[in-house]
């Protein structure tokens, strides 16, 4: 079904003319940048949606500028640029990497968008190490990050290294907000993830899609590491984003 909804963008997407009243956050992952969504960023704007990406709190400086930011510094930012967006456009729509994403499901309990595009949800982590951190961030600040699975070793992805340990421990807050909530996420939900994600297993995606309580589109992919935005399949990522919204939501248009 999606390669007909992919196919069916590239065979219309030139009678796309008009401006969509819709606007689109996006949220980038735990310790990267907005150079994580850009690829998808792209795709959105020219197909007429107005994008806002914001660089969230304590990152693209420092990683112990994260030190002394909680869940819900990252989550004032977030609803700030989503209520920025909801003031100009009917509908807003939010799509995240990583725990851009589970912060976008958090948006969808606190807010009302059209749609959500969930890419590598991290609802849960491989290694177990992880769960330690809520109580050793004060004494250990840092720690070398999670060797890379990316398959495109020219992505560009940057991420803090070492990584905040902090910024683990706040994550894993906001799983624990968002987890047992998922039925009462009623949207359209795009869930994609990597087949062979070592960062964040597939099951995790599984177990989402079982869960919210919308209609839910899934993709998951082959050849790509957990970055799934920026990594070898990013642009079949991008291209399936448009579809899925065209085809889950009614954006009314309007003249440019």
């Amino acid at each position: 079904m999606l390669r007909a909804l992919i196919a069916a963008v590239r065979r219309h997407g030139h009678l796309v003319s008009d401006r969509r009243d819709a606007g689109v956050l996006l949220l980038h992952g735990l310790t990267g940048t907005p150079v994580d969504m850009h690829y998808m960023k792209d795709a959105l704007v020219a197909d007429g949606y107005t994008v806002s990406v914001p660089l969230l709190p304590g990152r693209g400086t420092r990683p112990s500028d994260m030190d002394s930011l909680c869940w819900e510094d990252w989550m004032s930012c977030a609803l700030d640029a989503y209520d920025d967006l909801a003031r100009e456009h009917d509908e807003v729509i939010v799509g995240g990497l990583s725990a851009g994403a589970t912060m976008t499901l958090d948006i969808a309990l606190r807010r009302t968008p059209s749609a959500v595009i969930l890419c590598a949800t991290a609802l849960g982590m491989s290694n177990p190490l992880a769960y330690l951190a809520p109580y050793v961030w004060r004494v250990i600040r840092q720690l070398p990050s999670p060797a890379s699975d990316l398959v495109d070793l020219n992505a560009g992805s940057k991420c803090y290294d070492p990584a905040p340990v902090r910024a683990v421990a706040e994550l894993i807050h906001g799983i624990g907000l968002v987890r047992g909530r998922l039925g009462e996420i009623r949207c359209p939900a795009l869930v994609a993830h990597a087949v062979s994600d070592r960062l964040v297993p597939v099951q995790y995606a599984r177990d989402l899609a079982a869960h919210l309580g919308g209609p839910v589109t899934t993709l998951f992919l082959e050849g790509t590491g957990h970055a799934i935005t920026v990594d070898a399949r990013r642009r079949e990522l991008a291209e399936a984003s448009v579809a899925f919204l065209r085809s889950s939501i009614d954006i009314p248009q309007r003249a440019a």
